[in-house]
């Protein structure tokens, strides 16, 4: 069964009901959309980890937390801190596109996160996966890749259709 066409520009690597990850070029895109579990940070260490050995150069990451996810758990949140001080890792980001107080205070919380965990990595918190997009495209070109924000966010959005379409009952 061939893959969609939106779907042949990234490699689907995890789906369960709670998120998915996609892989393209030297990035883990991850969609966080029910319950944020340890096991799935553990596996995405792993798929960094590996993707580094690939492009020594850095590996970039992009999360989107839908709006109707569930805070992490503590275990999920110490694997949360563990995967920002991936040596491989060289940008990073959580992106919340909710509006209003309960989306303000998920961004400033993810914000925190990264700030009391002192990654090594550039990071950063987006309202919009336009920005994360962009934000993303400008590290890229620093590694020497050429992927721009529009391709970069549609992976994303591929993404999140992908599971979507999976998990239609939730939300």
């Amino acid at each position: 069964m061939n893959a969609p066409e939106s779907r042949r520009h990234f490699d689907l690597v995890d789906l369960d009901e709670d998120h998915a990850k996609g892989l393209a070029f030297n990035m883990l895109f991850m969609i966080w959309r029910r319950r944020t579990l340890a096991t799935a940070y553990t596996r995405g260490m792993q798929i960094v980890r590996e993707l580094g050995a690939k492009y020594p150069e850095g590996v970039g990451v992009l999360q989107v937390v839908e709006v109707d996810a569930i805070p992490p758990d503590s275990s999920a949140r110490s694997a949360f801190v563990e995967f920002f001080h991936l040596k491989e890792i060289n940008h990073y980001s959580v992106t919340h596109e909710g509006s209003g107080f309960k989306a303000a205070s998920v961004r400033a919380i993810a914000a925190a996160a990264h700030a009391m965990a002192r990654p090594r990595c550039a990071h950063s918190v987006h309202s919009t996966l336009l920005s994360a997009a962009e934000w993303h495209a400008k590290r890229q070109l620093e590694l020497g890749h050429h992927e721009d924000a529009t391709r970069i966010e549609s992976i994303a959005q591929a993404l999140r259709r992908l599971h979507w379409e999976k998990y239609p009952g939730f939300g």
